[in-house]
């Protein structure tokens, strides 16, 4: 080993000021982000500090900081050559996939050419996750799961075929062309076009199966509801807008009696279509009639609807909503016009399905989604929030029937209160309502016989809770964004189990997957395949650990025997 005798007296500060100028240099090229310039330099400076280090026992530890410093600037310059050279052309290559997917998906393109570029991207998603590094890295995991969960949505488009697919895109246009006739008030072109659209959709309903099937139903019903409004429902609705809005107007210019007979019309207006409207507007409807009766401080004359009254028969047939308990407010509708809480999870999906074996990714179903309140018409008179007495009964809305305590707290219909919420498809929901939103405990059940059950944070399923699917797998456990993640354990119908951690709904940490028939793997986890370091055991005993990679075993790893009989 040489020693600082070997060398001259002057060479060791010279020869660490070297080392120092090549470091100086490589990090400026660094921070200008010229990695490829950055590195050689850099690693020649690592280099340079060494032989210092080695050969001037007096700057030995000065030259190994300086070292140390060259080191981790070379990390920093080869990590970004990565990121450039690797990851990010794979994150534009992918991102790119998605935008075409997503524009074909919109233009309601081929399904085979959508399944196409998703397959492409999650392929390409895939590759990003293994070279990127964090916050890279993570924001390619949360794409993959994204585009993961487009294609098993579009899987059933393409199992669809054809058929349905045509008669999804006649009804939509038929929709669109009601709504254009909805919108500039030609009311009998809107209600042709609306029952025209629910013909197709119903025909929809027969060329199609899955969910989309019971989506095509959903649309039939609500379609023949917007005819029946835009024939019995729209011309009422505007007269009683027009009634309110002069009253609006002009009712601070007049004296009492005067602004009086102008509210009574208003209100006879409201009460006119309550009685013609179906769903969310006659929900509206009422209590825009109730809150001018409170802020009248009187209730309707006994001749007011005959003089002041549509002449107009009422509509054939029920109108779906019954009278609410004396002393009751009529809650307002509180799910979407099909009675729809939240999605129905797709027939194809991996925790309904039943069976699993570790190499599959899981894919589960959503919770339950917010489900949005319909909106106060923009033209409609504002009505002074207020906090109605509660009252135990039974009390139906539209499609929706409430049993329990449950009061109007806004203006916009919006309903709190603790009891069960039941929609005309069968679905239900028994809880607690804060202004029309699942808040604390409850529990969700599905026409399909899937259920939710646990905590609620603004009518989103987070926290801990429990799944129930119909083909028998069970998940217990934290529930985030909707969808299992955290810490659970996912017991599948045929007898296997998960245990450990899960995100977005697929295993992805540390966690346990134990067979019926006595396999087991214990280990790292990536968005649904095993991925990292683990452990797999046989029934026998015998096993294997070492590093898994997209569910398969590598080269990296060794055999265990099986514990000798005791």
């Amino acid at each position: 080993m040489p020693t600082e005798s070997s060398v001259a007296a002057v060479d060791c500060p010279v020869l660490l000021q070297e080392a120092e100028v090549l470091l100086e240099r490589g990090a400026h090229a660094s921070a200008a982000r010229r990695w490829r310039e950055a590195a050689p330099v850099l690693r020649e400076a690592g280099s340079a500090f060494l032989k210092v280090a080695a050969a001037c026992p007096s700057v030995a530890i000065q030259a190994n900081r300086q070292g140390d410093r060259a080191t981790a600037e070379l990390r920093l310059a080869e990590r970004a050559m990565s990121h450039q050279s690797e990851c990010l052309p794979r994150l534009d290559k992918a991102l790119d996939l998605d935008l075409r997917a997503t524009a074909a998906r919109n233009d309601k393109g081929d399904p085979a050419e959508v399944e196409r570029l998703l397959g492409e991207a999650e392929g390409v998603w895939r590759e990003a996750v293994g070279l990127c590094q964090s916050p890279h890295r993570e924001k390619a995991e949360k794409s993959l799961a994204a585009t993961v969960r487009l294609r098993a949505a579009n899987a059933e488009l393409l199992s669809a075929g054809p058929a349905c697919d045509a008669a999804w895109k006649s009804a939509g246009a038929l929709v669109d062309y009601a709504r254009g006739a909805w919108k500039d008030k030609r009311w009998d072109d809107a209600a042709m076009l609306y029952d025209k659209a629910a013909m197709a959709w119903e025909g929809a309903a027969d060329k199609c199966s899955g969910t989309r099937q019971q989506q095509a139903q959903r649309k039939a019903e609500q379609t023949h509801v917007d005819a029946h409004n835009a024939e019995h429902c729209g011309p009422l609705w505007d007269a009683a807008t027009d009634q309110a809005q002069r009253l609006k107007t002009n009712g601070a210019n007049l004296s009492a009696g005067e602004r009086d007979q102008l509210s009574i019309r208003a209100e006879v207006g409201w009460r006119d279509a309550a009685t013609a409207c179906r769903g969310v507007p006659q929900t509206l409807a009422r209590t825009n009639a109730d809150a001018l009766a409170r802020e009248r401080g009187a209730p309707l004359p006994a001749q007011a609807m005959a003089m002041y009254g549509s002449k107009k028969l009422p509509p054939p047939g029920p109108v779906g909503v019954g009278s609410p308990p004396t002393g009751a407010s009529p809650a307002p509708v509180v799910a979407t016009a099909s009675g729809a809480a939240g999605p129905i999870a797709t027939p194809g999906n991996a925790l309904v399905a039943g069976t699993r074996t570790a190499a599959a990714t899981v894919n589960t179903p959503a919770p339950p989604k917010p489900v949005p309140i319909p909106a106060r018409p923009a033209d409609a008179p504002v009505v002074e929030p207020r906090a109605a007495p509660v009252a135990d009964g039974v009390v139906v809305a539209g499609d929706t029937t409430y049993r329990g305590a449950f009061a109007i707290v806004s203006e916009t219909g919006e309903v709190s209160g603790t009891g069960l919420v039941e929609w005309a498809n069968g679905e239900r929901f028994t809880g607690t309502l804060v202004k029309g939103r699942r808040q604390g405990k409850g529990r969700f059940n599905w026409v399909g016989g899937q259920w939710y059950e646990g905590d609620w944070v603004d009518d989103r399923a987070v926290g801990y809770g429990v799944i129930q699917f119909p083909g028998g797998n069970r998940y217990e456990g934290a529930v985030q964004d909707e969808e299992p993640g955290g810490r659970g354990t996912l017991v599948f119908a045929s007898g296997d189990r998960y245990t450990g951690e899960f995100s977005r709904g697929l295993f992805h940490g540390q966690g346990t997957y134990a067979w019926k028939n006595g396999n087991r793997y214990e280990g790292a986890w990536v968005l649904g395949k095993k991925h990292g370091l683990g452990r797999l055991f046989w029934a026998s005993g015998e096993g294997w650990e070492g590093e898994f990679r997209d569910d398969l075993k590598t080269d990296v790893g060794k055999d265990i025997a099986a514990a000798a009989p005791r």
